[in-house]
């Protein structure tokens, strides 16, 4: 003979289908997420590649660190047959005495030789090479969680390339009074 099931017990059957299929969706989601694939093991994480730094399309000789954003409404290049040159502006979270280093070396690693630089509020290195001078200005921004970098650089292009233009302006003279 059977018991007549009670209240309780009838509610308990009731809810026990569905609590066994959650908790069977659960087991199925925590196994994918431990499982190991060979083939993934070999690949590196988005997270943890390193973005590479760049260079700004007209000056290919000069390189910006990836943390750096280019600021296009503060930058201008101008570019004539003798002149190239520029006021570079870029904007990140980036260390200013981080920053320093990195563009001291990048640009000795570039063949450019630091002439001067002056470290006050901010710091400002002067830098040439042959036929070419960069100024580069970095600023701290946002109380220290940004950094402001600004590249003065010009370049003679027509001595660059040897040939000798011939310069109908007078050379400037001192004052006299």
């Amino acid at each position: 003979m059977s018991r007549p099931l009670t209240g309780i017990t009838r509610r308990c059957r009731h809810l026990s289908f569905p609590l066994v299929l959650l908790a069977a969706l659960l087991l199925a989601g925590c196994a994918q997420m431990g499982s190991f694939n060979t083939d993934s093991r070999n690949e590196v994480p988005e997270e943890k590649m390193t973005p590479q730094p760049y260079h700004p399309a007209e000056f290919r000789d000069l390189l910006i660190p990836s943390e750096l954003d280019w600021v296009r409404d503060k930058s201008m290049v101008v570019k004539t047959d003798s002149f190239a040159g520029g006021v570079l502006y870029f904007s990140g979270r980036v260390e200013v005495n981080s920053l320093t280093d990195y563009f001291i070396t990048s640009m000795r690693n570039s063949g450019w030789k630091l002439v001067g630089s002056v470290k006050y509020r901010d710091v400002l290195m002067a830098f040439n090479k042959p036929y070419k001078t960069a100024t580069i200005v970095i600023s701290e921004a946002e109380m220290g969680r940004r950094a402001n970098v600004s590249i003065y650089i010009t370049e003679e292009i027509a001595k660059e390339k040897g040939s000798q233009l011939e310069d109908a302006t007078p050379q400037p003279r001192p004052f006299s009074f």
